[in-house]
Order: C-alpha cells, then sequence, then structure tokens
C-alpha cells in the first residue's frame, strides 16, 4: 500500500494551482491535512476528507455547509484511488460551482503523481532487496535461493564482479550516479549495488572469460578518465562472495602496483591478489624479508627489476637479458647478488616462488 509523503503531497497541490489558480489540499485518507495551498493548515484536521475516504464518494462543500464540518472550507473533495486503493483525498477550496469544473482535471493530475510516486517506491524497495540479498552473499552469508528466484536473478549464470571505484566527486556526479538508472533501464545482464558513494559493485553475465577493456566500455559507456577506475574480479558462477572479494582485491593491489591503469584485471595480479585477500599479519613481514634485505643494498632496486623481469620471463636468463639489453653474464652477475644477500637462488625453483610471493607482497 502507498504511503502518502509531504513531499509528494507538496508537489500535487503546487502543480495543480499552477493549473487551475485555486487553494489545494491533499489530505491522508484518515483526514490529516499533508499539504495545502494555505501553509497555515497543514497538520489540521479535515472532517469531510474522512467522511470522503469512509464513503469513497465526492462531497461538496457549500458556503452554508462549511461550519457544520470541522477544519473545512468550502469547495470539492475527492477520493483518491492508485491500484484500485484510496491513496489521498484532495481537496479544491472556493464555490462549488466555479471550482467543480476542475474537480476531474485534479483528481486526474493526483492519480497520475501518485502512481508514479508508488513506481518509484517499488522500484526502489527492489533495488533495496537486489542490494541487501547480493552483499549478504558477498559477506557469506547464508542466502536462501528462494531470494534469488524472487528477484528473478538466476545465481548460477557464469558472472563478473566488477568495482567502480570514482578518485573525484566530479566524477561520481556525471558518471556514477547516471550509471544505476542506466544499468537497470538498458543492461538486464548487469546488476549494480552502490557499496559507498565512491563505488559500485557491478555483477556481469558474462563467459568463462572476462570481458574485454572494450566490451566493458561499451557496456558500460565509461568515458577514458583519468579520476576512474575499473577493478575486474575473477568469472564465477554461484560463489558471489568469490567473485566479490576478487575483484576487491584487485582494485587494492592494482591501485598500488599499476597506478597509472585504469582497467585492472584480477589475472594480471592474480599471485597478488591472493595474497592480499589472506589478510596476512606477522606473516606479511615474513614473506616480505627478501625485499627487504635487498632495498637495504645500494644496487638493491636493480637487483629487484632484474628479479621482476626474471619472473615476467619464466627463469629464462636469456630472454631476461634481452628484454633488459643486458648481456647474460650480467644478469646472472644481479641474481647471484640477489642469492648471497637473502639466501635464496633464483635459479631454484622453489626458491624464485619465494622471491615472487616477496615481490606480490612489497
Amino acid at each position: 500500500m502507498l504511503v502518502l509523503d509531504q513531499l509528494t503531497a507538496q508537489r500535487i497541490v503546487e502543480r495543480t494551482m499552477l493549473a487551475i489558480g485555486h487553494s489545494v489540499n491533499v489530505m491522508s485518507p484518515g483526514g490529516l491535512i499533508i499539504a495545502s495551498g494555505d501553509s497555515t493548515r497543514v497538520g489540521c484536521q479535515h472532517e469531510a476528507a474522512r467522511l470522503v475516504a469512509e464513503r469513497g464518494q465526492a462531497l461538496v462543500i457549500d458556503v452554508g455547509d462549511a461550519d457544520g464540518y470541522p477544519g473545512v472550507r468550502p469547495g470539492v473533495n475527492l477520493p483518491v484511488t492508485v491500484n484500485g486503493e484510496l491513496a489521498a483525498v484532495v481537496g479544491i477550496s472556493g464555490i462549488p460551482d466555479e471550482v467543480g469544473q476542475f474537480a476531474d482535471l485534479v483528481c486526474m493530475t493526483a492519480e497520475l503523481m501518485l502512481e508514479q510516486a508508488a513506481l518509484i517506491e517499488a522500484g526502489q524497495h527492489r533495488r533495496r532487496q537486489v542490494e541487501d540479498t547480493l552483499m549478504a552473499a558477498c559477506e557469506g552469508k547464508p542466502v536462501p535461493a528462494q531470494w534469488f528466484e524472487q528477484l528473478g536473478i538466476d545465481a548460477h549464470h557464469h558472472r563478473v564482479a566488477m568495482i567502480l571505484e570514482a578518485t573525484t566527486q566530479e566524477a561520481v556526479d556525471q558518471v556514477l550516479v547516471p550509471l544505476v538508472p542506466m544499468i537497470e533501464q538498458r543492461q538486464k545482464a548487469v546488476i549494480a549495488v552502490r557499496l559507498s558513494p565512491f563505488q559500485l559493485l557491478l555483477f556481469h553475465e558474462t563467459g568463462e572469460a572476462p570481458p574485454t577493456p572494450e566490451e566493458v566500455r561499451r557496456l558500460l559507456n565509461l568515458p577514458p578518465r583519468e579520476d576512474l577506475f575499473l577493478a575486474i574480479g575473477q568469472v564465477f558462477s554461484g560463489r558471489f562472495q568469490m567473485g566479490y572479494q576478487s575483484a576487491r582485491a584487485t582494485l587494492a593491489v592494482g591501485r598500488r602496483k599499476a597506478p597509472s591503469r585504469q582497467i585492472l584485471y584480477y589475472g594480471d595480479f592474480r599471485v597478488a591478489a591472493l595474497w592480499h585477500s589472506l589478510s596476512p599479519a606477522w606473516q606479511h613481514d615474513e614473506i616480505q624479508a627478501p625485499v627487504t634485505a635487498l632495498l637495504r643494498q645500494r644496487q638493491g632496486e636493480l637487483y629487484l627489476k632484474t628479479l621482476r623481469r626474471l619472473i615476467e620471463c619464466d627463469g629464462q636468463i636469456q630472454r631476461c637479458a634481452d628484454e633488459l639489453h643486458l648481456h647474460a653474464n650480467t644478469v646472472r652477475y644481479r641474481l647471484q647478488k640477489v642469492q648471497s644477500i637473502t639466501g635464496l637462488s633464483p635459479f631454484s625453483l622453489q626458491d624464485l616462488f619465494i622471491l615472487q610471493l616477496a615481490l606480490c607482497a612489497y
């Protein structure tokens, strides 16, 4: 059932008075004046409105009859229904023979505005249900399958979670705010959840691979801006928590490791994102110890750069040397220095994996 609010009632008063030039009142079914062309009457009881609500019929109050109805002035009072239910009573103050001609216009205007308010309220209610259900799933809380069914969400579709973050208020106003209604109207394969004024969580139905940057920009109509960042998590089916956490970790790690990139993929930061998601405490300092030891050295950054490139080259020394424009022996020398400083050998697969974790945690 629609609950008439003061803002909607005041809009009805202003819209109808502009059209007819007579004072209009909007009352609750209980007879309370919610909005009026005469502000002094707001909050007063209107006996005629209560009778109209009880009978479901219009009531005309002539000049000589007004004294018999407390809080009432001469005029015409009509019931306003929305979806077959009484939602309000509208009254036009004035001599009945003069204002009666506007009765249908005022009543129809009020009904249309209340129907619109009811649709908006229903849409907002469903949006809250969707957001509450998905956030519960993202937080790992048990969500009955019936909840998804009632909201028309097939939880078993392949989806990817994406977090869109704006770093300026301008980006919020120009991109995030209009994006939600656009998605609801045009993109049925995308569900939007507001995480904060500066972040949107998006669930996009996809195949087994995440969408490309071009597909994402076209899907969301995203402009290339330096104050917008989009983190794309791991593709999932049913496991909303995994999708959400992978996107959140990708955003945190990607913003730190690749600050110039606007679109960040989980696959590009997989190990670092997994490590971030574990929320390590003392383990962080322990795993990062090799990097800390290297940074104490005068050429530490150089050794780290060489180590990173070796890992990117799958441990192939000649390929690493070619990409760094160095002789292979120079690369071997630097890697030997890494071993002597950290006690971990880049030539050992097991030690190289630990060094990779250390770089990811850095």
